[in-house]
């Protein structure tokens, strides 16, 4: 979680596959790495696509996942994804697919950030790179 000495960049992960599918592996992953210190989970949620082809946000329960995963990420939800984010996700799927939103914060640079404010040092910026950026630098070649 963010301290006044580091708050990690915020990221946005959606992944999709077919509703029958068994997501224990991926969300087992996602809690061991939020049980290692790497990740803070701030929301997770599940979404589908109505018979109209509005959002529809499902529980972890309705979806094939083991029930101490589903469990263990009861209640893990802020709401931080609105509906332009929703309708964006569901656009995207097919009446056999479901998407997994998951929203964290990055905390693998936080024991770094300790040290540096031992040291009196403090965090200036923190924050992603788009993608779509990257993709451009590459392909300009303008990264080494």
């Amino acid at each position: 979680m963010a301290t006044e000495q580091f708050s990690g960049p915020i990221g946005c992960a959606v992944f999709v596959s077919e509703r029958s599918a068994d997501l224990s592996a991926g969300l087992r992953a996602i809690l061991d790495r939020a049980g290692q210190g790497l990740i803070d989970l701030i929301d997770i949620e599940v979404i589908a696509r109505g018979s109209a082809g509005e959002p529809t946000k499902l529980e972890l329960t309705d979806i094939t996942c083991s029930p101490a995963e589903c469990a263990a990420l009861a209640g893990i939800e802020s709401g931080i994804l609105d509906t332009e984010d929703l309708n964006s996700i569901s656009a995207e799927l097919t009446d056999t697919q479901l998407a997994v939103a998951v929203v964290y914060e990055d905390l693998t640079l936080s024991a770094a950030a300790a040290a540096w404010a031992k040291v009196g040092g403090t965090e200036l910026f923190s924050g992603g790179i788009a993608i779509s950026d990257l993709e451009v630098s590459l392909e300009e070649g303008d990264l080494q």
